[in-house]
């Protein structure tokens, strides 16, 4: 239970240090009077939003017998499970919700913390492993932790410059978030499963297919199929 906190909150620790990096300087926020107190406030809702989603979620699919006592749904450290789909998605809701309500550029804020949370990707999935007791030079580990660090060094080297530059628009970088998670959930979920039921094989399969079909529907919408050597005027 205690090395799952320490994890959980490095995590925490991780993604509000990434939100500060790609926030510190950024002009649309200088622009629209969006401090680091506003940037940090909306941080922590969107993270306990999230972890509230991800027990809920995981109660919903996998045991929902925790529903049945408060203390056992609250103290999710000494009776684990978390659905990651479930945080991912709660998270999100709140941002939006929080954003909208605050007037707040939601593309600009949505891009942010999705790049935040890729930063956090492999420190999880490490800790889970490590404390789940599964072999860490297994295949399955390896990939996910490996794949997560790549995809954060892409976007926070490639994408984010893309979005200051206004290659890419506000809220595709968010966007591009949702389906390479999607995708690579799904794909590991499959070969899991698959001498079974390969698709309904998790019950968070055809979450993770909705999410990755409308996200990018939107992507596309938004880009209009990207063209990556114009630059956007703001």
């Amino acid at each position: 239970m205690n090395f799952f906190i320490v994890f959980l909150f490095l995590g925490l620790f991780i993604s509000l240090f990434s939100v500060y990096y790609l926030s510190r300087d950024d002009h649309i926020f200088l622009r629209k009077d969006v401090t680091m107190e506003k940037i940090f406030n909306l941080a922590f809702i969107v993270f306990f939003g999230g972890l509230f989603f991800a027990r809920v979620f995981y109660g919903l699919l996998y045991s929902t017998k925790i529903f049945l006592n408060p203390l056992i749904f609250f103290l999710f450290p000494y009776f684990p499970g978390l659905s990651l789909t479930g945080g991912v998605i709660g998270g999100i809701f709140f941002l939006l919700l929080i954003s909208i309500s605050k007037n707040l550029p939601i593309g600009r804020i949505f891009d942010v913390f999705s790049i935040s949370i890729l930063s956090c990707f492999s420190l999880g999935y490490l800790g889970f492993f490590l404390l789940s007791g599964q072999n860490l030079l297994s295949v399955k580990p390896i990939f996910l932790i490996v794949v997560y660090i790549v995809l954060f060094y892409v976007f926070i080297k490639y994408i984010h410059q893309y979005l200051l530059k206004g290659i890419l628009k506000d809220g595709s970088g968010g966007l591009l978030f949702l389906i390479s998670f999607s995708l690579i959930s799904l794909a590991v979920n499959i070969i899991d499963k698959f001498k079974s039921n390969p698709f309904l094989g998790k019950p968070e399969n055809p979450i993770l297919f909705i999410i990755l079909v409308i996200s990018a529907i939107a992507f596309i919408k938004a880009e209009k199929l990207i063209k990556f050597p114009q630059r956007r005027e703001r």
